[in-house]
């Protein structure tokens, strides 16, 4: 069995960059002495129906340990002289935003990146990368989770690569070891077509949905049929837009001459720790080191693309209940690594000076060693990305809102707010872009009966807009204030948390 250690290093996410340091002092979530939120209520909202895209004007919301008591109309009486009262005229008000693809636990503090996801109105978080030790956490209450945070909605076990499936033994195995450990759900990245397969075959039978990457070689109708849950990153690689291209039998046939990723023939202890530490740096942008004959065969699959035959997949991936995550501000960063727009970010003075750098050193590694044509081929890629978001949405795949949050120029809760203002290029309306950040993430997970609408009975985790999400995008950006289980944040409480965290950064804490 072969072991490419480069190849699987770029592509082995096995770590979240834990970018931030720590930057509050509240108690960690699973305390027994957490305090309850109080009563709240807030008067004169135009509260947003994001199922139905209406808008409620001129409500009055009660709100009590952390849920949804009731929505009357303004003037209905409703007064609590223990409650803390909010006037929020001419403001709306929507279910706090779902991040269905970060990275924030890791295995440094996350307070900082959690506290401005927070603070961008992100009010829970899909964690996309995890471990035994993280699992261990969660079941002890012992997370490091404060209470100025997003929750925690679903987490993995470790990412399966191939120094856990490396073949499909290995990947059943692995997928059982998880299942037992308490994950919530498989994630798959670089692994060998059989892996995959068996890995997907097993987690359904042990009822774990199963999520990530496809692989070259992976077929995307075949990932689809067989039950992946949902494709991140509209797959990576060529996976999905070799299907969209007349040349599709050539061009896979092409791919499964590619270097296949494989581990070693046997389990090396701590291995997947070892090889994070030495590659987060490969991680910030792993395409500044993608093979020229992946360059070659991307560049054909654009020139080839078909509308009719990713039409087909399209309507595949709704048949099959498949679900995409498009991250396409990570793929964005990856593509047009070394911007200006990223490099220039006001947001990056909430990073600490050495992470800043270390982007910066990939940025200039992407300016140097890649060719005009590798440049010119990514920023069509990613052109065609756009456009395949556009189509799969408008044919009724199921997709959610996530950044990547982990991967080089991803600042913490400002990446879903670019996330949004990608998805809008795409030519996704607001309505779609706002469901996609609330109600899709709830249905996604099955907790459409807490999470992700405005209604008695739900979470209190909202946020409140200065301007009407339904007329545009850009009015998803413009926060006035931010409920997170009950717990209510004004602006100025949410500046102050943000200026604790760039403090913290510029302290080298």
């Amino acid at each position: 069995m072969r072991f490419h250690l480069r190849r699987a290093a770029i592509l082995l996410v096995v770590t979240a960059t834990g970018i931030l340091c720590a930057c509050n002092d509240h108690k960690r979530p699973g305390s027994l002495d957490n305090p309850k939120a109080g009563k709240l209520i807030i008067t004169g909202v135009t509260v947003v129906d994001v199922g139905r895209g209406a808008l409620l004007p001129d409500m009055t919301m009660l709100m009590d340990a952390g849920k949804i008591i009731s929505i009357v109309p303004d003037g209905s009486g409703l007064v609590q002289s223990d409650a803390r009262t909010v006037d929020a005229h001419g403001k709306y008000v929507v279910p706090g935003f779902l991040d269905m693809h970060a990275h924030p636990l890791g295995p440094d503090d996350p307070s900082a990146a959690l506290t401005l996801m927070l603070v961008k109105g992100i009010t829970g978080f899909r964690q996309m990368q995890g471990s035994p030790e993280l699992l261990g956490q969660r079941r002890q209450g012992t997370l490091p989770i404060s209470r100025d945070a997003p929750a925690l909605l679903a987490m993995p076990g470790t990412i399966l690569t191939p120094f856990n499936a490396s073949n499909p033994k290995e990947a059943v195995a692995t997928v059982d070891e998880q299942k037992q450990a308490g994950a919530d759900f498989i994630k798959v990245i670089a692994v060998s077509p059989a892996a995959f397969f068996a890995a997907q075959s097993e987690a359904k039978r042990v009822g774990l949905p199963f999520v990530g990457h496809l692989p070259d070689g992976v077929d995307v109708i075949l990932a689809s049929k067989g039950g992946i849950k949902s494709i991140e990153h509209l797959g990576t690689g060529n996976s999905v837009l070799a299907t969209c291209s007349t040349d599709e039998v050539e061009l896979k046939r092409e791919i499964a001459k590619l270097p296949i990723t494989e581990g070693p023939p046997f389990k090396i202890p701590f291995l997947e720790q070892i090889m994070s530490s030495k590659i987060r740096k490969r991680l910030i942008n792993p395409l500044v080191e993608a093979d020229s004959a992946e360059i070659t065969l991307l560049r054909r699959a654009v020139d080839t693309y078909s509308e009719a035959k990713c039409r087909a997949l399209a309507a595949t991936l709704v048949t099959d209940g498949t679900w995409l995550v498009p991250t396409l501000i990570r793929l964005r960063t990856m593509e047009f690594g070394d911007a200006p727009v990223y490099l220039n970010d006001p947001n990056l003075r909430y990073l600490p000076t050495a992470t800043v750098q270390s982007w910066q050193d990939v940025s200039k590694a992407f300016t140097k060693d890649l060719s005009p044509f590798t440049k010119s081929t990514y920023r069509d890629v990613y052109a065609l990305q756009l456009r395949l978001v556009n189509l799969f949405s408008a044919a009724g795949v199921p997709m959610m809102a996530g950044s990547d949050l982990g991967g080089g120029w991803l600042v913490p809760g400002f990446s879903l707010h670019q996330e949004f203002d990608e998805l809008e290029k795409a030519g996704l309306s607001p309505l779609t872009v706002l469901k996609m950040a609330t109600i899709n993430g709830a249905a996604f997970l099955g907790r459409t009966g807490s999470m992700g609408s405005t209604e008695p009975g739900k979470n209190a985790d909202l946020v409140l807009l200065d301007a009407n999400p339904l007329t545009s995008v850009q009015n998803l950006h413009k926060i006035f204030a931010v409920v997170r289980d009950g717990f209510y944040y004004s602006s100025e409480e949410l500046q102050g948390l943000a200026r604790n965290v760039q403090a913290h950064a510029n302290d080298g804490h």
